[in-house]
């Protein structure tokens, strides 16, 4: 039962589309690419072909792997001036060396498409769920589509970042979800757990931490990881074993497609704020 993530993503680009022709404005995506790092300009590539076709307006800003701190800020500010663009991102990760904090906060707040300014971070903790970040939110567009109810469903949720782990529990809890944080060093502590959950997230960038056969029948797992291993991408989750019994997202195809759409969706909606 893989939840493949083109069929999800074109339901939600339908979505932005909609609202792109509802805006008195075309909206606008800036990206700002930095260093030679081919799965970012894949992904780049990607988030244009798809922002063109839908007619919206995109611009990309490549810096060199040397670039300064202070010179990528001076980009994301010429972004936040430019009234064609209503949603600015910086594709991650960013050359080592570089304070990746401080450069997502140099986002005009108001532009923020990604979600992880820390204003948004900090709205959507708060509450406001239009504020939650676009690939958790992509998660729990996967999620939603099988269709089940998710009242009082169990989750467990592995993450590399502290900041990633609180927005996707506040993410699962809206749903009704029933989420604990499993950090990786207790894993190997937590199998019971983990082998109980209908709900599993996992963004780890471990490749194949997780056979397919630790979760139970029926299960929900979404592959948010992604590393690479002798030029082969791979997800958290083994990419052999049987997973008939379970729905899983693929790597690639799972939640990448989906992520792009949201972003998308959101820079529509922030142009429509104009």
């Amino acid at each position: 039962m893989i939840l493949f993530g083109k069929t999800v993503a074109e339901g939600i680009f339908s979505e932005a589309k909609q609202i792109a022709s509802d805006c008195s404005v075309r909206p606008g995506l800036g990206v700002v690419l930095v260093g030679d790092d081919p799965a970012s300009h894949l992904y780049v590539g990607i988030k244009e072909r798809r922002a063109e076709e839908f007619g919206f307006h995109f611009r990309k800003d490549l810096l060199p792997a040397a670039a300064t701190e202070e010179e990528i800020i001076r980009v994301i500010e010429t972004l936040n001036e430019d009234p064609d663009i209503h949603g600015t991102i910086v594709q991650l990760p960013l050359p080592e060396g570089l304070d990746t904090d401080r450069i997502i906060g140099a986002i005009d707040p108001g532009k923020d498409a990604d979600g992880f300014h820390p204003e948004t971070v900090w709205r959507f903790l708060a509450g406001d769920i239009s504020a939650m970040p676009v690939f958790p939110s992509a998660i729990v567009e996967l999620i939603r589509s099988v269709g089940q109810s998710l009242s009082g469903k169990r989750g467990v949720i592995f993450a590399n970042s502290t900041i990633f782990g609180d927005i996707m529990y506040h993410a699962l809890k809206h749903d009704g979800i029933d989420p604990m944080i499993i950090p990786q060093y207790e894993i190997a502590y937590q199998e019971d757990e983990i082998a109980s959950a209908d709900i599993i997230v996992s963004a780890l960038g471990v490749p194949e931490r997780f056979p397919r056969d630790i979760f139970k029948s029926g299960a929900i797992v979404i592959d948010g990881g992604i590393s690479e291993r002798n030029s082969e991408v791979f997800g958290d989750v083994a990419s052999t074993g049987d997973a008939s019994n379970i729905y899983l997202t693929p790597v690639p195809g799972g939640v990448g497609p989906v992520t792009v759409a949201c972003l998308l969706r959101r820079t529509a909606e922030l142009a429509g704020k104009e």
